[in-house]
């Protein structure tokens, strides 16, 4: 099970918005310096399941099955890498034939299947968000909303917190 610590944003319905910082999530991932360069280093908001009852503000413990988690990078990740090699090289092949440019027929018909299979990946992306399976789960509270540097207020009283 992958884990990462963040704060609660807000809460709606059962759910949480934890902020994470990407490169803390991202650390043992071998291709983290890819992500780096396309802003990688930023703060993203995670939709979690809020089974601990965090409230905004709170420092929470996210985590999320490793199954789901590397399907849903094959998915999103080598499923249009390979639709982009496979629209090259049908596209080479194409043009021959058609006689047309091959590198142009290749890259033509790369981009289009590329794009057509990031457009079913996100409609399927919306269907996961659904199921509970691929959502990230707040598993438990490490700091109440009122701590402030590693010091509890009044109402805060332990290093873990369960609301009901």
């Amino acid at each position: 099970m992958s884990t990462e610590e963040g704060t609660v944003t807000r809460t709606a319905n059962g759910r949480a918005w934890v902020l994470i910082r990407r490169s803390t999530m991202c650390e043992q991932c071998s291709s983290r310096s890819a992500c780096h360069t396309l802003g990688g280093d930023r703060e993203m908001e995670a939709e979690s399941i809020n089974t601990a009852g965090a409230v905004a503000g709170d420092r929470v413990i996210i985590s999320i099955k490793t199954r789901s988690l590397l399907s849903i990078a094959f998915m999103f990740y080598i499923i249009p890498a390979m639709a982009l090699l496979a629209g090259a090289l049908a596209g080479m092949k194409l043009g021959n034939r058609l006689g047309f440019d091959p590198e142009g027929a290749s890259l033509a018909s790369a981009l289009i299947l590329m794009a057509v299979v990031l457009a079913v990946l996100l409609l399927i992306g919306k269907k996961l968000k659904k199921r509970r399976d691929y959502l990230p789960v707040v598993s438990k509270i490490v700091a109440p909303r009122g701590q402030v540097s590693g010091r509890m207020d009044d109402d805060a009283c332990g290093d873990e917190i369960n609301r009901p």
